[in-house]
């Protein structure tokens, strides 16, 4: 499965959301729906890029959860 993550010493400069329009911008040409799951701290990044939640999973009984988000083909930055 790919993976997006940016070095942390070059996190905060909108790189990961460049990547992610780059990415998005291909996948609303071909009319893809997306489904990703995203740690706590990259949901805003998602949702920013259209991404809706649509569920969680819980991990380690529940004191880490991933987001599950989905953007539907088509969406706009």
């Amino acid at each position: 499965m790919p993976a997006m993550i940016v070095h942390p010493n070059y996190q905060r400069r909108g790189i990961g959301s460049r990547l992610l329009a780059e990415v998005c911008s291909l996948i609303d040409e071909a009319g893809q729906d997306v489904y990703l799951e995203s740690s706590p701290r990259g949901m805003k990044l998602y949702s920013n890029a259209g991404f809706d939640k649509i569920g969680e999973i819980d991990l380690l009984d529940g004191t880490y959860v991933l987001g599950c988000m989905l953007r539907k083909g088509g969406s706009t930055l």
